[in-house]
């Protein structure tokens, strides 16, 4: 599955920066050689990880938008 390659690559900077893999691989459950052996190619990503990359970013997301809604209530506050 590349396209699974593809998802690693466009969610793990997203979500964790540069040094995505480890964070990205806790949080997957998986080994960091694991997640080397996916992004390396020398093993298909499981067809169910899109789904948890998914799961990640709605989680990551909503964590963002609440923050900014603090930030925005701090802001409003102060003006």
């Amino acid at each position: 599955m590349d396209g699974g390659r593809n998802l690693l690559d466009a969610v793990g900077p997203a979500l964790y920066g540069a040094r995505w893999q480890s964070p990205l691989a806790r949080d997957l459950g998986v080994t960091d050689r694991t997640m080397r052996n996916w992004v390396a190619q020398k093993h298909e990503v499981p067809d169910h990880v899109p789904r948890q990359l998914h799961r990640l970013l709605l989680e990551r997301g909503s964590a963002v938008q609440s923050t900014i809604a603090l930030v925005e209530r701090h802001l409003h506050r102060a003006e």
